[in-house]
């Protein structure tokens, strides 16, 4: 009972839909056009006299659509990416013969005897195969044609999710720079600047100022040229250490060579917080982190150091990233955690792939 439910739930995974009662009605169908269509000695001369071969057309009708239905069960599962449509077809496309032969040849010779009995034509000849080739590819055609519907519906709801989240997330990132900690914090710094070095507090306020009308200026852009985030990191950074001081060690090293490849906006952003956020920092116990290349990777590693009450909100940042990520590239983030540090391994993503799409967001 349990392979048979195994078996049932892989095979309504492939197939997509209960095909069941379709393939009751299209083979009862289908059974019925075909002989009228293409067999000559077909004459319609009321039920009683056409209904054997009503029968014996249906018989190799629902034949058929096992053997389509079973090959397009086992491709499915073995290739279901949209990427592999074309190797799943081609793969079809050779296994079909051979068992579509087998059941023709198998049903013409157990059925001989009632189609001798009734003067049916043969079901060798050549109108009958290329009746069955008609039928076969009828059949793949419905299951392909539903098959790319349902994708196409469920894309298109896994776009308007990402969509929201994409628009949810800016949103958080906004208010999680203009929240009253972050500044309280800052103005905070800023109090102490001012009478010790007033030059130092210009300067402040021109990184607060950046870094704000960058999370503004990205509100509508999916993908962003790294040299652009790397510069807004580096004022968001700038912030903090003024606070942390020595405390906090980030060390970006990044070729030019990688700047004009893209991310998603406000990544390195929102690992840099959750590492300030989540890890101790102080004196005795430094916060190191590093923004590097790693085989044409963006990493972002920081000393493992965690709080014994960390803020709410642990791991959001991180799961909008990847989420977005999984929309844009087919490259994953990665995420390494250890005893002793935190890793995440960000794809970059090449600037000629960077196109327009209907989903009303401007890439950028």
């Amino acid at each position: 009972m349990r392979f048979f439910a195994q078996y049932r739930a892989k095979t309504r995974q492939a197939i997509g839909f209960n095909d069941w009662p379709m393939i009751g009605i299209g083979v009862l169908v289908l059974g019925f056009i075909i002989p009228l269509a293409f067999f000559k000695n077909v004459h319609f001369e009321g039920f009683d006299s056409y209904w054997p071969q009503w029968l014996l057309s249906s018989a190799h009708t629902f034949s058929h659509w096992m053997v389509v239905r079973w090959i397009i069960i086992k491709k499915r599962l073995r290739y279901p990416a949209q990427s592999q449509t074309l190797k799943r077809l081609l793969y079809s496309a050779t296994l079909i013969p051979v068992p579509y032969f087998a059941l023709h040849y198998l049903l013409a010779i157990a059925t001989q005897p009632i189609r001798a009995k009734v003067g049916l034509e043969d079901h060798g000849t050549l109108d009958a195969h290329f009746a069955s080739v008609l039928n076969i590819a009828l059949v793949w055609a419905i299951y392909e044609c539903i098959y790319m519907y349902n994708n196409w519906k469920t894309s298109l709801n896994e776009t308007e999710r990402l969509k929201r989240e994409f628009v949810q997330s800016q949103y958080d990132s906004l208010k999680s720079q203009v929240n009253p900690h972050f500044l309280f914090n800052s103005l905070n710094t800023l109090v102490y600047i001012i009478p010790e070095d007033p030059e130092r507090g210009v300067k402040y306020v021109e990184q607060m100022a950046k870094v704000y009308r960058y999370i503004l200026d990205i509100q509508e852009h999916r993908l962003i040229h790294l040299s652009e985030e790397l510069d807004f990191l580096e004022a968001y950074l700038f912030l903090h250490q003024e606070r942390f001081g020595h405390n906090l060690k980030v060390n970006i090293d990044i070729p030019k060579v990688y700047h004009n490849k893209m991310i998603v906006p406000l990544s390195l952003q929102l690992l840099c917080e959750n590492a300030i956020k989540h890890n101790i920092i102080s004196k005795e116990k430094p916060l190191q982190v590093e923004v590097m290349i790693r085989d044409e990777k963006l990493v972002v590693r920081n000393k493992l150091q965690a709080r014994r009450n960390p803020e709410p909100g642990a791991g959001m940042g991180l799961l909008n990233i990847k989420n977005r990520y999984a929309f844009l590239s087919e490259k994953p983030v990665e995420v390494l955690n250890t005893d002793t540090e935190f890793v995440v391994i960000l794809p970059l993503i090449e600037e000629m792939q960077v196109v327009a799409d209907p989903t009303g967001f401007v890439h950028r």
